[in-house]
């Protein structure tokens, strides 16, 4: 917040991943552009990290543009891998990787 004023905004969920991880899910993050090199994004994620953990979360995962270089590069700062390459993800057809962070 800035005063009055959201400049960013993180959704996630917590659900169990087949019966046997409990999976923290980061479902979108957004800072606005004015913001952005402030480390709000990374604040933001460590948060939600923070309060997964509280919920014995045994890891973490996301999808995001392969294109998005400045997303990938905020993630894999704070400890998250490249998983998988999802095809055509996207309906702009651009592809996704999927990032995981282990918590263990």
């Amino acid at each position: 917040m800035d005063g009055e004023t959201c400049v960013g905004a993180i959704v996630c969920k917590l659900d169990v991943h087949k019966k046997l991880v409990k999976r923290g899910y980061i479902a979108m993050l957004a800072v606005d552009s004015k913001y952005r090199k402030r480390k709000i994004g990374s604040t933001l994620v460590l948060k939600a990290i923070r309060a997964m953990i509280n919920d014995d979360a045994d890891e973490v995962v996301l999808e995001t543009e392969i294109t998005n270089k400045p997303a990938l590069r905020l993630y894999e700062n704070l400890g998250f891998v490249r998983d998988k390459r999802l095809f055509r993800y996207y309906l702009n057809g651009v592809d996704a990787l999927r990032l995981k962070l282990w918590l263990l």
